[in-house]
C-alpha cells in the first residue's frame, strides 16, 4: 500500500481500538467519536482503492460502508435507534451481496447457501420468543440478507481461491459473529461486555472487506 493508505488504515485501526474502549470503560463521548470515524476512515481508504483501479467490486463495498456509517451512528443509541440501524445495515449488506456477485455467480455454491439460510432460520426460532412483534419480519428479513452475504462471500472464495477473495470471505464470517452476538444479547441473553464483544469481530469483519478491494498493483 502506499503511505497515505497505510496512514488511512493505521488511523482506522486506531479510532477503532478506541471505540471499543470506550464500550469498556462506558464513555459515551469516545463511542460517540471514535466509533463512526472507525468506519468513516476505511470508507475512506476503500475509495483511494476504488480511484486507483476502478472496480465495480469496490465501488459496491464503498456504498455497503457509507450505510454502515450511518448505522453506527443510529446504533450509537440502540434504545431509540435500532429499526433505523437495522435498516442502514440491511442495505449494507445488500450492496456488499452486490459486491460479491459481480464477478461471481449468485449463489456462488447452492450448498453453502442453503446451510446458512437454514442456520438462520435455527437462529430465528430460539430469538422468535423474544423479539417485539414489529421487529419480527424486520429481523428475518436481515438474517436472511447477512446469511446470505456471507454465503456469497465463502462461495466466491471457494470459486477463485485468491488472497482477496479469502479476506472477504473471512470477514463475512466476522460480521455473522458480531450480528450473532449483538441478537443473542439483545433479544435472549445478556452478554457479559457486549458492546466490546460485537464491535470486535465487527471491526474485524469490516477491516478484512477493505483490504480485500486493494488492487493488486497497489504495494
Amino acid at each position: 500500500m502506499t503511505r497515505n493508505s497505510t496512514a488511512l488504515l493505521g488511523l482506522a485501526v486506531a479510532a477503532a481500538l478506541l471505540a471499543i474502549a470506550g464500550t469498556l470503560v462506558n464513555n459515551f463521548w469516545l463511542i460517540v467519536f471514535f466509533k463512526p470515524l472507525a468506519t468513516l476512515l476505511l470508507l475512506l481508504l476503500t475509495l483511494r482503492f476504488l480511484r486507483r483501479a476502478k472496480q465495480p467490486f469496490a465501488f459496491w463495498i464503498s456504498i455497503g460502508l457509507l450505510f454502515s456509517l450511518v448505522g453506527d451512528i443510529f446504533l450509537i443509541q440502540p434504545d431509540k435507534f435500532f429499526l433505523p440501524g437495522l435498516a442502514s445495515f440491511l442495505l449494507m449488506h445488500l450492496c456488499y451481496i452486490v459486491a460479491f456477485t459481480r464477478d461471481a455467480r449468485f449463489p456462488a455454491r447452492w450448498l453453502i447457501w442453503l446451510i446458512f439460510l437454514a442456520i438462520a432460520a435455527a437462529s430465528f426460532f430460539v430469538l422468535r420468543p423474544n423479539l417485539p412483534p414489529a421487529l419480527m419480519l424486520p429481523v428475518a428479513i436481515y438474517a436472511f440478507a447477512l446469511s446470505t452475504m456471507t454465503a456469497q462471500a465463502i462461495g466466491r472464495f471457494l470459486l477463485f481461491h485468491t488472497s482477496a477473495a479469502k479476506l472477504a470471505a473471512i470477514g463475512a464470517v466476522f460480521f455473522l459473529v458480531s450480528d450473532t452476538l449483538l441478537a443473542w444479547d439483545r433479544f435472549h441473553t445478556a452478554l457479559l461486555l457486549a458492546p466490546a464483544l460485537v464491535l470486535i469481530p465487527y471491526y474485524i469483519a469490516q477491516l478484512l472487506i477493505v483490504l480485500s478491494t486493494r488492487p493488486p498493483s497497489i504495494h
